[in-house]
């Protein structure tokens, strides 16, 4: 079980400068640049967008950027508050848009940190569970017993295709997965571990 941040955006303005934080769930860190690239595209006219992120569990595998501002006053403070959450498989950009008036290496420091601890206090955190997610083919009689399975070990079904078998996507508890599999090797049912995510709970 971990934390994670509300996705969601607020607003901040500083002597004219507007500051947009927006915060986006992540599974590795190779989703933050689309995130960001997303943005970047979103918001063209916007002079700087910097992030911070934390992409593990365990908060060891992190990152952060200025793109462009003076070193360590825009990425380091986005990532020191989403840190200081305990929140993980988030990524926090904040948008900056120069209003004109010049705000010193301290004044964009405070500035960064406090948009992103702004919109985590606004979105909040939930609580998120590592999901294994598989693919399960079986025939029709199978699969009521599969279905009845997967329920009972709080999983769910995301896609279902009735051909001559039934094919389904399952989503279910990771602590669950060895349980549904001996389910399925039983049933002689053909399935496959597609990956892993979190989930909020």
């Amino acid at each position: 079980m971990i934390v994670c941040v509300n996705e969601g955006e607020k607003e901040l303005v500083i002597k004219r400068s507007r500051f947009i934080a927006i915060s986006r769930h992540i599974d590795t860190r190779d989703d933050v640049k689309p995130i960001i690239d997303a943005l970047k595209a979103e918001h063209p006219d916007a002079r700087h967008v910097c992030y911070g992120y934390i992409a593990d569990e365990k908060g060891d595998d992190f990152g952060y950027d200025d793109n462009g501002e003076p070193t360590g006053t825009a990425g380091k403070p986005i990532y020191s508050a989403l840190a200081a959450s305990e929140a993980r498989k988030t990524c926090i950009a904040v948008v900056r848009y120069f209003g004109g008036i010049k705000l010193g290496a301290g004044g964009l420091t405070r500035a960064y940190r406090q948009s992103a601890a702004d919109l985590i206090a606004e979105v909040g955190v939930s609580r998120a569970e590592k999901r294994t997610v598989c693919e399960i083919c079986c025939t029709n009689d199978a699969y009521k017993r599969v279905n009845a399975v997967l329920r009972g070990l709080s999983g769910t079904t995301e896609q279902i295709r009735y051909e001559s078998n039934v094919t389904v996507t399952a989503v279910l508890p990771t602590e669950n997965a060895t349980e549904l599999i001996k389910t399925l090797d039983g049933l002689k049912a053909d399935y496959k571990i597609i990956g892993e995510r979190y989930a909020a709970v």
